[in-house]
């Protein structure tokens, strides 16, 4: 069973620090972890991974856009990368869209009536990330330690370029088991172009 202290002893020993029993025991190395892990995971968490994707039908908000749009759907609390965005149940087609904050929630604008989401939610248990997700996390985790436990630009620099690689590859792994999914109009790409495709962040 993989854990987070796992995660967390292989980017320590990349940096030569001592190994940790829980990101709470209150020791430097731990404090210094748990500081960024958290951080840097979610930022990793967003590409359209297939271990982390989720399927719903957003509720529409009682609080409209303003102008621009006619609707708004509130995001779920999990969500961290949207894939695609529907107005059907079977993913046929995509529709014009944006993200924006409406009043305190962050929500899909748009002016069809129903919306139907796939989307990269928060993971945060080791055992359903896949291992090269797990290694990617270690090598960023490492990366970002190599000042604050190992106080080595250089390292740093070896870190970064070690996270780039092992980040790439996870991808590439991931994408390998399954189809592409058509890639949305509207997102924060085209923020200022109500046209064109690309994923939305």
């Amino acid at each position: 069973m993989a854990s987070e202290t796992d995660i967390a002893n292989v980017a320590l020993r990349l940096v030569g620090g001592t190994r940790i029993t829980s990101l709470t025991q209150g020791t430097p190395n731990a404090n210094a972890v748990q500081d960024l892990y958290s951080t840097i995971r979610d930022e990793l968490m967003e590409f359209p991974w297939n271990f982390a994707t989720k399927r719903i039908e957003l509720a529409k908000s009682t609080t409209s856009p303003g102008f621009g749009y006619d609707n708004a759907f509130a995001l779920p609390s999990d969500w961290v990368f949207t894939i695609s965005v529907h107005d059907n149940d079977e993913s046929v087609g995509t529709i014009e869209f944006r993200h924006e904050q409406v009043g305190a929630q962050n929500v899909i604008a748009t002016d069809v009536d129903s919306v139907f989401l796939v989307y990269t939610y928060k993971e945060h248990d080791p055992n359903i990330m896949t291992p090269a997700f797990r290694k990617a996390l270690s090598s960023a985790l490492a990366r970002d330690l190599s000042i604050t436990v190992a106080n080595s630009n250089v390292l740093e620099d070896q870190l970064g370029k070690r996270a780039t690689k092992d980040l790439a590859r996870a991808k590439s792994l991931d994408a390998m088991g399954s189809f592409p999914e058509p890639r949305p109009r509207g997102s924060w790409a085209n923020s200022r172009n109500r046209s064109g495709s690309g994923y939305a962040n």
